[in-house]
């Protein structure tokens, strides 16, 4: 009996540190930043929006795939609770695009740059998503 425990303990803490990929957010300050020219900047907040968009989606699918996985493991097939994604990695790095792009825009701004720009968090992005998607 000890030894079946023993097992259900050890495999949990193995199957566990599997529940979704590590976060790897960007850095906010890059070398390089402030050599951008005002064009390389905006193409640059631009490009960080795209990214944020694409971690809006994954983090959406994340969270329907997590109430499956959890209305599964808590009624049919408990191990199934361990494929949950609890480490929230899509939004963490989303957040880190969102503080770059402020600093990117700061320095936009300071040098007097047109057009204006402005940035959206990704709670904003993700709200006006989902807003698209109930139409």
């Amino acid at each position: 009996m000890k030894n079946v425990i023993g097992l259900l303990v050890v495999s949990s803490l193995a199957l566990s540190a599997c529940a979704g990929r590590k976060p790897n957010p960007v850095e906010i300050v890059q070398d390089g930043d402030a050599k951008l020219s005002c064009k390389e900047l905006r193409q640059e907040i631009s490009v960080n929006n795209a990214a944020i968009l694409k971690l809006v989606d994954e983090k959406k699918k994340k969270q329907g795939d997590n109430v499956a996985a959890g209305v599964v493991g808590g009624l049919i097939f408990f191990p199934a609770l361990f494929f949950m994604d609890v480490k929230g990695a899509a939004g963490e790095e989303a957040r880190a695009y969102q503080r770059r792009n402020e600093g990117l825009l700061k320095r936009y701004e300071h040098r007097r740059c047109s057009p204006k720009i402005i940035v959206a968090s990704p709670e904003e992005i993700e709200a006006a998503k989902a807003k698209e998607d109930d139409e």
